[in-house]
């Protein structure tokens, strides 16, 4: 434990901090008046609880004189109870009373001058503590116990004294700021359980409709409250008058055995509580054949909870499973409600029994001992409102989406706070290796140094490579952007900069191919860069203005380039200066022809490094692409594709792979095809694909006059493969939830769009989630036989409900052989995202319907880099090594950071986890992340919730000049 701590700390046992032995307390038989003895619930938070204590069995102060706690003192559970509490510790930090502690603790007493008892606490709690104590716990008699001398040999990261007083008030003030945090999001959970509350009743009541309403009407009999007012058109009627209102049956002990009983599922009120029926988990009971017909469920019954806790009575749920197989009644307390005429949608009753009807039907219940029961009369006489039944179907759809988006949103909240036990873990683990920030820097004074203590010397600093001076291409790149600086002050984004730079690229370009001595090409029909070098002011504006609205309208390559094309700079004293600063940073062009792909590609690498725009979304790790188009050995045979292609990283790098291994004697036709479909992709945002499209003439991949652009600007999800299918897909689709809305750059708008839930017939699961749908897309693009390798963040490893259909399906379709684990850092936009690498090859269903996948090989580049930025001599090289390039996955050798898990183990995870590290025991927790790392989670969970209620604010808003409910 002692690698990788601050200079000046040490790591210590217990055993050399303690001013007296450990001390067990006592336990034993209460006397009557007996001095008060702990219990061990106690010892639930760091501090211990005096008023979990019961009369003990010392009768006087003075018999329990060597077992009183004073404040100060330290108590650690040994024994008594589940293994999670073994070994916790509680300070005492005051005392109101003589007390004493139990046989099931054991009293610990510090040398202050070496250890602040309230720093020993944080540090107990620690994650290394903790496993040590997990280690020497022992089992017998149903018990768990440790021993004291196991308890002294725990050792614990030791920091000066100092240090520990600044550790301790940096740890309550960030634990402190999560707290308060935590708190505002635990309010706006519930604003937001209001307001689904509100959005339903006005919903279901028609208040959200823009008619004239009619006034109230008068109370039934059952009801003496007038009824709430509804639109006109819309009608109260008594649900009895609407729907066949039954109990469900009970069982007959008495007849059981007879031959006419069959086994039926039966619904009692607990199934009520899930989001959705689970039909296997419901128990079995015996009925009469002719009374389990009789009562059998159909889809569209709503159910009613009759009797229960006064919170759950009334609640109701649609039956919409079609359970051929298996029969299903309600129980005694659960009423069946069926529609006995087509009037009113049974969801939308669900709706309005759940929401205002709720409160009707619970003041209507009568409450006995607890519990609260509904009668089958007062069921049947409650008034539901009845809109016109052509427009039933369109409001549940509104209410039911809105609702969805509300859950969303929850979901959105709740996942974030969960986060919050995360957050307070990493502050911790991280103030325990001294780097969590605060304004104090260590000192030496009251250093108490400890005879046998492990001292851990000054830190040294990492070999670094050789740091080379930048090269001539990179020099020539950074002169291509030095104009950048002084553009971005008018508002000039690194991507819209990228964009002018291109532009001015291909004028360069077609001049060359315009003027050559051989194989002459003239694309343009005139030399538009000397046009450009000649003119000056408004005339040089409007000129470059005109010049892009008319090579936008053109074909192929040239109209993928300068499709929407716009000057972004206004001022021509701008666009002059660029110009000319392109020029001069070109003068190599004709000289230096081997410079333009590599000076390019660094240009678009120091575009994606602007971290002040989201530029970086659209380059991947060169060294990434490198060691993936490695391990997949592209070759003149393949069909590739990357349906995000972004600035076209793969497609360059994949091409220039197979230059390289191009056999001698290759036929013209093979090596044209590459330039002829064989190497293409799609890309969402017009300014992305422009640079994409520059990047691949420039390596050679296609010609500035071809007809048809290797780049398609769509949006890849929404068309099914067809017939087009790839043998290898290299991909690294964008993070974040699918949007409805680009932004006037064509990008996409991260602030106001609306996440959509995306479905197509060949998908496996409907979801919002981008990567999970680019994975299902990928799928549907491979030929048989064809492989993939896609880059995904953590989450989709290990996210739930369609993030498990997907994952089960993958495992299941294709052999998912090789996943490589990232260090925080790849990925370039969000600096807190750790990214993976998934690889599979697309396989033939198998006769005996066996999983596709055998082994999963797990590299965890992480556990020896957590991060790219402190392990300057990261490489991927081992990777590529370990994965043996074209030799199959059983051939490889498994290693400390090399893994393979069996599908079978991989099936039966809860969830189908993915979230595999390659060396520690799965039994163990994962370190803590990095606190800001969470706190960047955290916020992007709370930034999709507001994104998706600003989304339901403009929604709800209406119509200027609209009729409301309220206006009249």
């Amino acid at each position: 434990m002692s690698a990788g701590l601050p200079h000046g700390w040490a790591e210590v046992p217990l055993g050399e901090l303690l001013r007296e032995p450990l001390a067990a307390g006592r336990s034993g038989q209460a006397v009557q008046g007996g001095v008060p003895v702990l219990r061990l619930p106690a010892l639930r938070s760091a501090t211990v609880d005096l008023a979990e204590s019961r009369e003990g069995p010392l009768a006087s102060v003075a018999e329990a004189a060597n077992l009183l706690i004073r404040t100060g003192d330290i108590l650690l559970s040994r024994n008594g109870g589940p293994e999670a509490r073994v070994g916790q510790a509680a300070l005492v930090r005051e005392t109101n009373g003589p007390t004493m502690y139990p046989g099931t603790m054991v009293r610990v007493r510090v040398d202050e001058r070496l250890i602040d008892p309230e720093y020993l606490v944080l540090a107990w709690e620690s994650r290394a503590v903790r496993r040590q104590i997990d280690s020497s716990v022992r089992q017998g008699a149903g018990l768990h116990r440790i021993a004291a001398r196991d308890l002294e040999r725990v050792r614990l990261p030791l920091p000066p004294r100092s240090e520990q007083e600044r550790i301790k008030t940096s740890l309550a003030f960030w634990l402190a700021r999560v707290a308060e945090e935590e708190a505002a999001v635990r309010d706006t959970l519930r604003q937001m359980e209001d307001l689904r509350t509100l959005v339903i009743d006005h919903g279901v009541l028609g208040h959200t409709t823009t008619g004239p309403h009619a006034g109230p009407e008068p109370s039934t009999t059952a009801h003496r409250a007038p009824l709430p007012a509804v639109p006109v058109g819309w009608h109260w009627v008594a649900l009895g008058e609407l729907a066949e209102v039954v109990r469900g049956p009970m069982a007959d002990s008495r007849r059981a055995g007879e031959p006419h009983e069959v086994a039926v599922g039966s619904l009692r009120p607990a199934e009520f509580r899930g989001e959705q029926w689970a039909p296997d988990q419901m128990p079995t009971m015996q009925l009469d054949a002719r009374k389990a017909e009789a009562n059998r469920l159909s889809p569209g019954d709503v159910l009613f909870v009759l009797r229960g806790e006064p919170d759950s009575v009334g609640l109701a749920r649609v039956w919409e499973q079609d359970a051929s197989h298996r029969m299903y009644v309600p129980n005694h307390h659960v009423a069946r409600v069926r529609m006995t005429r087509d009037i009113l949608h049974p969801r939308l009753l669900a709706l309005y029994a759940n929401g205002p009807g709720r409160r009707q039907l619970q003041g209507a219940a009568r409450n006995t001992a607890g519990l609260a029961s509904l009668g089958l009369d007062q069921l049947r006489r409650t008034p539901v409102p009845v809109p016109p039944l052509a427009e039933q179907d369109a409001l549940v759809a509104s209410l039911e989406a809105r609702d969805g988006e509300l859950t969303a949103a929850t979901a959105s909240a709740e996942g974030a706070l969960a986060m919050a036990d995360r957050l307070r873990d990493g502050c911790r683990e991280q103030a325990l290796a001294g780097r969590l920030p605060h304004s104090a820097l260590p000192s030496s004074e009251n250093n108490v140094l400890l005879e046998g203590a492990v001292t851990v010397p000054p830190m040294t600093p990492a070999r670094r490579r050789p740091v080379n001076r930048p090269s001539e291409v990179e020099r020539r790149a950074e002169r291509l952007w030095s104009s950048f600086p002084r553009l971005s002050d008018d508002g000039l984004t690194a991507l819209e900069y990228g964009e002018q730079v291109t532009y001015l690229l291909f004028f360069k370009a077609a001049q060359e191919l315009r003027h050559r001595p051989l194989n002459r090409v003239d694309v343009l029909g005139h030399d538009a860069w000397d046009e450009l070098t000649l003119r000056e002011g408004t005339e040089l504006t409007q000129y470059y203005g005109a010049l892009l609205a008319e090579l936008g309208e053109r074909g192929g390559v040239v109209g993928r380039i300068f499709h929407k094309a716009h000057n972004r700079l206004r001022h021509p004293a701008r666009l002059q200066n660029l110009i000319q600063q392109v020029r001069e940073g070109l003068s190599w062009w004709g000289e230096r022809p081997e410079w333009r792909a590599p000076v390019f590609d660094a240009f678009l690498a120091r575009c994606a490094q602007d971290h002040r725009t989201a530029a970086g979304q659209y380059f991947t790790n060169r060294e990434l692409i490198d060691a993936i188009v490695a391990c997949t050995r592209p070759t003149v045979e393949d069909t590739i594709v990357d349906p995000a292609a972004g600035t076209g990283g793969f497609l360059v790098r994949s091409f220039e792979h197979i230059a390289r291994q191009l056999p001698p004697g290759v036929p013209p036709v093979q090596r044209e095809r590459l330039s002829n479909g064989a190497i293409r992709g799609t890309e969402l945002v017009d300014a992305t694909a422009r640079l994409a499209t520059m990047n691949l003439f420039l390596h050679g991949v296609e010609p500035l006059d071809g007809d048809r652009a290797a780049i398609e600007v769509r949006d890849s999800l929404t068309v099914s493969p067809g017939h087009r299918r790839a043998t290898l897909i290299l991909t690294d689709p964008p993070l974040g939830q699918r949007r409805s809305t680009t932004s006037s750059t064509g990008a996409p708008d991260l602030n106001g769009a609306e996440a959509l839930a995306f479905a197509r017939p060949d998908f496996w699961a409907a979801t919002n989630n981008q990567q999970l749908n680019f994975l299902q897309h990928v799928y549907t693009l491979l030929e048989i036989g064809g492989q993939a390798a896609v880059v995904v963040p953590d989450g989709l490893l290990f996210m739930t409900g369609a993030g498990e259909r997907v994952r089960r399906q993958l495992l299941k379709q294709c052999d998912v052989h090789t996943l490589l684990r990232l260090p925080t850092g790849f990925s370039r936009s969000f600096s807190g995202v750790r990214l993976n690498v998934l690889f599979f090859e697309k396989a033939t269903a198998r006769p005996d319907g066996s999983p596709a996948t055998r082994r999963l090989w797990v590299y965890d580049a992480r556990a020896e880099h957590p991060t790219v930025a402190d392990s300057p001599g990261f490489s991927l090289d081992a990777f590529v090594a370990a994965y043996r390039p074209g030799h199959p996955p059983d051939t490889r050798a498994a290693s400390s950071l090399f893994k393979p898990y069996s599908v079978g183990a991989l099936l039966a995870r809860p969830g189908v986890n993915l979230d595999l590290g390659a060396y520690s025991r799965e039994e163990e927790p994962a370190d803590a992340p990095e606190p800001h790392l969470i706190a960047q989670q955290i916020s992007g969970q709370l930034e999709d919730a507001w994104r998706r209620f600003a989304r339901l604010a403009e929604e709800l808003t209406p119509p200027r000049g609209a009729r409301t409910f309220r206006s009249g």
